[in-house]
Order: C-alpha cells, then sequence, then structure tokens
C-alpha cells in the first residue's frame, strides 16, 4: 500500500512539474526599431505569454550591432533575424537569397554564435527567430511553441499586418487579434 501511495505520489509531482515548467520565468527579446521585427517579437510575445505563462519582455536597440552586443552578454535570449540583415553581419550568403540563404546562416549562427534559428514566421523574408543556447536550455519547449507560427504568412498578409503595424494601431494588439483569428490563443 505505501508503495503504490510514493509511486502515485511521484507521478503526480513529475506531470505537474512539467506543466509549470515556464511559469514564473522571463523571456528577453531583442529586435530593432522596425515595424516588422516588433510585430513579430509581440507576436511571439503574446503566443509564449498566454500558452505558457513566461513574461517576455521586449527590449529595443538602435541597429543590429547594439542587439548583437547584448545577445553576447546574455542580455536578450531571442531575436528577429533576416537572412538580408544576418548575411550583411557575418558577411556569408549575399549571393543567396530566400531558402538557401536561409539554411546556410542557419548553419553559420549555430557554429559560429551558438544561436539557433527557428522556422521562418512567413513571407519571402524569411525572417525568424533566432534564440540562444543558453534559453534554449532553460526554455526547452520554447521552439515547439514558436514554431507554430512558421509560415504562418502569405507574402500579402504579411506586408498588411507590418503596414497596419506602423499606423496607429498598436503592434500588441494587432499580433493578439491576429493570433485569435488563427486560432493561436
Amino acid at each position: 500500500m505505501k508503495r503504490t501511495m510514493v509511486v502515485v505520489l511521484l507521478l503526480l509531482l513529475l506531470s505537474a512539474g512539467e506543466s509549470v515548467a515556464c511559469v514564473g520565468r522571463t523571456l528577453y527579446v531583442g529586435v530593432t526599431p522596425t515595424h516588422s521585427e516588433v510585430l513579430l517579437a509581440e507576436m511571439i510575445s503574446v503566443l509564449v505569454n498566454e500558452r505558457t505563462g513566461t513574461t517576455v519582455k521586449i527590449l529595443q536597440f538602435k541597429d543590429a550591432r547594439e542587439l548583437y552586443g547584448a545577445v553576447k552578454k546574455g542580455e536578450v535570449g531571442l531575436i528577429i533575424e533576416s537572412p538580408n540583415r544576418a548575411s550583411g553581419l557575418t558577411g556569408k550568403g549575399k549571393d543567396l537569397s530566400g531558402k538557401a540563404a536561409y539554411d546556410l546562416l542557419k548553419n553559420e549562427y549555430r557554429r559560429s554564435m551558438n544561436l539557433v534559428w527557428l522556422d521562418p514566421i512567413g513571407g519571402s523574408a524569411y525572417a525568424a527567430p533566432v534564440i540562444s543556447m543558453e534559453t534554449l536550455s532553460n526554455l526547452p519547449a520554447l521552439p515547439k511553441l514558436i514554431n507554430k507560427l512558421s509560415n504562418i504568412f502569405s507574402d500579402e498578409t504579411y506586408s498588411k499586418v507590418v503596414k497596419a503595424a506602423g499606423s496607429d494601431e498598436k503592434p500588441r494588439k494587432i499580433a493578439r487579434d491576429f493570433l485569435k483569428a488563427k486560432k493561436l490563443i
């Protein structure tokens, strides 16, 4: 009888630990002040917060150099990156575009910067979340959740949503409404 109670208690503790694994943690997302990056960061913020309870703070940096400095210091765990900017920073893949550039840069970032590119969110720009290995080890379920956003946009929809984010509407409200319409939250 005692053994059965111990096994049941152990199973309950193990299953409860998984459901609250992200609660009480904070994810820092770094962006430069472009409408598309801010909007995609807000989408990730709303999705992660609503689905896991993790607090997400979006930090804006004036340029890519400042953003990557914060990544190296461990102040930021996730960024939004595009192959165009990444190829300019690394000097690789400048002659490539689309999926080929994405694949090359994904491998280069993993090898040289210890950063992991997740699936592109959508549109022909191949904008994708890039997560640090430290964040990945602290929040191992994060890539699976964020990858639910992969290919969520057509080029046309992406342009409309980014344009709306540049208008008077708040990016967080646009992100929340879009995610609700797609039944992701």
